[in-house]
């Protein structure tokens, strides 16, 4: 079982942000800073300062480390301070131009490591929709990873309709990872904004998600949540309850409960408790749960498949499940296993 697990929450930063970062007064808020002794910072958007280490974009490295913890597939996204949803529009779109050929790239080179998404400029709608249609029919990646809100804009705001349209036609998944929560400014200490901020902002991206009526109008979206679906699914029955009591405001776009729709959705493992991620399995069932790592930064599990395989809540056939077979069915990933020669010039995509 472990021989073919899939990561689908793994990210790197490309070399096209990285030169961009490079470059002074560059609209992207990203810098490329030198400590006394020498080293990198990359420092972005979104209160992100972190030493620019071989494991945030050299391949050779990364694919190591996914020997480490023992992942034979990553779902390899763009790490989010590279969506640059706040950069000159021009700017923003030759960015996810250049990334999305260099993650193409990266998956050619480690067909059997490595399965491509890719990103859009959201804050240019025609020219995203023009690159997602060449990211799938051209680049040939296998789905997208897009941010929670664009500019504060939650994703059932009509701006996106074209979006989801445009989803909705290519047939391919989409990663919705959150970035820049809402109330950042009250959470500076304590890491809050992204201990409590980033799974709060995915409850945000979920109930709109859910109470827009997205799932109504385009049934056969494939939407997969990080972080376990960050609070929203302790908050099931609130939100229920508002549907019930509050029917203007919250049932105005849905003929059911937000509950309804939750197993229609998928969701990374990273809870950090078993007991937790047995409760959102009860909710959605294991074939909707993929493992996750948050590769390479520490707020995931360092060990994502001994974190599913270690729970004592699963059968052997559940964890199958979110190790790898979910991951299959959602992404289209073969299934083969790592060895250590995979990868250069190494299988073919399924």
């Amino acid at each position: 079982m472990q021989d073919s697990a899939i990561d689908c929450h793994f990210h790197l930063f490309p070399e096209a942000f990285l030169d961009a970062a490079r470059l002074p007064n560059n609209s992207f808020k990203a810098s490329i800073e030198r400590s006394a002794d020498g080293a990198e910072f990359l420092v972005a958007e979104g209160d992100f300062r972190h030493q620019l280490v071989p494991s945030f974009h050299d391949t050779d490295t990364i694919v190591q480390d996914m020997d480490c913890r023992k992942i034979a597939t990553a779902v390899i996204t763009s790490a989010p301070p590279t969506l640059s949803y706040w950069a000159d529009a021009g700017a923003a779109v030759e960015l996810a131009q250049a990334i999305n050929e260099e993650m193409a790239q990266r998956e050619a080179a480690y067909p059997t490591r490595f399965a491509a998404l890719g990103t859009l400029p959201l804050q240019d709608m025609d020219a995203s929709i023009a690159e997602a249609r060449r990211v799938v029919h051209g680049l040939k990646l296998r789905g997208f990873m897009i941010g929670s809100n664009v500019d504060g804009i939650n994703l059932d705001d009509p701006y996106f309709t074209p979006m989801w349209e445009t989803f909705a036609e290519l047939d391919v998944p989409v990663f919705i990872h959150p970035y820049i929560p809402a109330g950042a400014e009250r959470m500076r200490r304590y890491y809050l904004h992204n201990l409590i901020g980033m799974v709060n902002e995915t409850a945000i991206a979920i109930a709109s998600v859910v109470y827009g009526g997205l799932l109504d109008r385009y049934p056969t979206l494939r939407l997969c949540f990080a972080h376990a679906g960050g609070t929203y699914p302790i908050i099931q029955g609130r939100l229920d309850h508002g549907y019930r009591v509050r029917p203007q405001e919250c049932g105005a776009a849905i003929p059911h409960p937000p509950s309804h729709y939750l197993g229609k959705l998928y969701f990374d493992a990273i809870s950090f408790s078993h007991s937790a991620l047995r409760f959102l399995a009860d909710m959605v069932g294991s074939d909707h749960l993929v493992i996750g790592s948050d590769f390479p930064f520490d707020m995931g599990p360092e060990q994502p498949v001994d974190a599913i395989m270690s729970n004592p809540y699963f059968t052997e056939d559940e964890k199958l499940d979110i190790v790898c077979r979910s991951a299959r069915e959602l992404y289209g990933i073969g299934d083969y296993a790592a060895t250590s020669s995979a990868g250069e010039g190494e299988g073919s995509r399924s």
